[in-house]
């Protein structure tokens, strides 16, 4: 029976296992992903996260997101955070940048403090990546409108009343069922709260509704600042505060294309293991 050593990590609710493979590879298969996601067979979480050796000399480590249905992910904001302090802390702790790589984007993230972690998750993409043309979603008698962007994954955000209330888990499915976007694509719904502070939550593509993701919080953000610049010149806000079910993330942008998005926020140890397969 094969063994190995974990360490449970979360920011903002958003729960991960960190399985560290720097000196160590070893293949996990997708009954090994799904078996160490589950809350009730396994250790559970909203996804794996694991880390590689890099060959090339500008990437400190390979990042790998793995969803809980096996499927592996090409962007995670509050899970750069977690392997972001986890690396700063155990390897680099005289250093306060580093870059990662995962399968769709390279990432930076700069230590801040001990309770803040910095990424950069790159450019806005908005160009459309739409399968069905159009950017509207008929759901019970309702046309329910979207912005969509890319940025490491796609997201499409919906303006909604009532979010609470609202049956996120059917309309996702729903929409997703539509095939807008071949893949999928995670879904945000919002509603406002007051200027800069928007109330939003998440269903993630692979993992069903989570506590929070930053890199929904962040494709919110600029979905948001993009539509308030089309009716004024100026830059209002350069920091949007996202507040989902596991808490408030800060997104900073100064709206222009050519920039980056950054995620800041702390994330927390929560316990280490060992894992039998």
């Amino acid at each position: 029976m094969k063994k190995f050593n974990f360490t449970k990590m979360q920011s903002l609710g958003n729960d991960f296992v960190i399985i560290d493979q720097l000196n160590h590879k070893f293949k996990l298969n997708k009954k090994n992903i799904k078996d160490i996601s589950s809350r009730k067979y396994g250790i559970g979480c909203d996804q794996i996260l694991i880390l590689e050796k890099s060959n090339k000399k500008n990437i400190d480590f390979h990042y790998r997101i793995y969803n809980m249905d096996g499927t592996e992910s090409g962007q995670c904001g509050n899970g750069a955070k977690c392997v972001g302090k986890y690396y700063f802390e155990k390897y680099g702790k005289r250093k306060k940048n580093i870059k990662i790589k995962t399968i769709s984007t390279n990432l930076n993230i700069t230590y801040v403090n001990k309770n803040s972690i910095m990424v950069d998750m790159g450019k806005a993409n908005f160009n459309n990546n739409i399968a069905v043309g159009k950017n509207y979603f008929l759901y019970k008698k309702r046309k329910y409108f979207f912005s969509s962007i890319f940025l490491g994954n796609p997201h499409a955000v919906f303006l909604v009343n009532k979010l609470l209330n609202f049956d996120l888990k059917g309309f996702a499915e729903a929409f997703n069922k539509k095939k807008f976007f071949e893949k999928g694509v995670n879904i945000s719904i919002i509603e406002k709260i007051k200027d800069n502070h928007w109330r939003a939550r998440i269903f993630e593509r692979g993992s069903g509704e989570t506590n929070a993701c930053g890199s929904a919080a962040c494709a919110i953000a600029a979905c948001l600042q993009s539509a308030q610049q089309m009716t004024n010149s100026e830059i209002k806000h350069k920091n949007s505060y996202i507040h989902m079910n596991g808490g408030k993330a800060q997104v900073k942008w100064t709206g222009k294309i050519e920039d980056s998005i950054y995620l800041l926020g702390d994330s927390k140890y929560v316990f280490n293991g060992t894992y039998s397969l």
